[in-house]
């Protein structure tokens, strides 16, 4: 995905990697019906770096975006806890200690997240965490402290149990709160895929459900091509990377893959994901009109898939006086939809 790359209480079995094969599609599509009967959700790249990180998670507006989100119509909203800046919008003592930094010096004395679940429950919607699936790749201090290499490269068995215990202390400090993750940047699987090591998907899944053994799980490939390289069809985000992965990333440069074109693999529900704007995070556009954007997520819907709208963020303030978060003309075009939709 755009935005990852570098110009972007479990069962005691599964707790200890131990596999339970038989019945484990059937229980990832039954930990997935939600996302179906949701609809659709939206996500913001809330990514500050640098001298005022801090401040910037502190400004968080958390009840005009949760208002933002309501009048969106969504049923979920995908937060970033952060990406390869290496600075954090929650607290994890785990990581500052694992990447070299002094406690809050890259994660955020506010625990942004944690109120961001609380603001959207009120109004009956659901937080889901993202993460990349390897150590920030611009902070080359943090990732020597994790053991890790580049992105292109076979997760080291090292880097994956380092990075497994700062997910578990994510997953344990929002538990339920949390209804499940996106991890981005999966891009060689080589590091994970044999389950007989100590340390695989296994692993890792078994860190991301420490706090809420329902939460689902989706890591994404990408659009699966570098720079300077011809791009593959967008469909390989559509696959399943493991047998722990409950639904697809569904990453797509344009609104097109709906679940009868590009469909899921079975026990793995369909979900897509793109963005409103020109690219990820970006507040321009709408690239679609309100027309085509409704017909796309009511088409999307009726063939039994979810769709994740990626927005673009600019605090502002209407005619009436009330504030908000997500920029005016994706708010818009959000309100049509959910207008649209009867999600409102």
């Amino acid at each position: 995905m755009a935005p990852y790359s570098t110009s972007k209480l479990l069962i005691p079995l599964v707790a200890f990697g131990l596999i339970l094969a038989p019945g484990r599609s059937a229980s990832a599509r039954d930990r997935a019906d939600w996302l179906k009967d949701a609809r659709y959700g939206i996500m913001v790249h809330f990514l500050p770096a640098g001298p005022e990180w801090e401040k910037a998670v502190d400004d968080f507006d958390v009840a005009a975006f949760a208002d933002d989100a309501k009048a969106a119509g969504a049923k979920y909203v995908l937060f970033t806890l952060g990406q390869n800046s290496g600075y954090y919008c929650s607290p994890n003592v785990t990581y500052e200690r694992l990447a070299g930094y002094r406690e809050h010096e890259r994660c955020s004395r506010r625990d942004l997240p944690m109120e961001l679940a609380d603001a959207l429950s009120k109004r009956g919607i659901r937080l889901m965490l993202y993460l990349p699936s390897r150590s920030p790749q611009q902070d080359r201090k943090a990732m020597a402290g994790l053991s890790d290499v580049g992105e292109w490269e076979p997760a080291p068995q090292e880097f994956t149990r380092k990075w497994s215990e700062v997910i578990r202390e994510w997953s344990l400090r929002y538990g339920r709160k949390a209804s499940g993750w996106w991890f981005d940047g999966a891009y060689n699987t080589r590091g994970w895929d044999d389950v007989s090591q100590p340390q695989s998907w296994r692993t890792w899944a078994a860190a991301a459900r420490a706090g809420n053994p329902e939460s689902i799980l989706a890591f994404n490939p990408g659009l699966n091509w570098r720079r300077g390289q011809p791009r593959a069809r967008e469909t390989v985000a559509f696959r399943r990377l493991s047998d722990e992965q409950d639904y697809t990333a569904g990453e797509q440069e344009n609104w097109g893959a709906t679940p009868k074109a590009d469909p899921a693999p079975e026990g793995v529900q369909w979900h897509g994901f793109s963005y409103l704007g020109s690219n990820w995070g970006q507040a321009d556009g709408p690239k679609l009109s309100d027309k085509k954007m409704v017909a796309y997520v009511r088409k999307v819907n009726a063939e039994g898939g979810a769709v994740t709208i990626d927005v673009g963020l600019g605090r502002h303030v209407d005619d009436a006086g009330k504030r908000h978060v997500i920029c005016r003309n994706h708010l818009a075009q959000l309100n049509a939809l959910a207008g649209a939709t009867g999600e409102r």
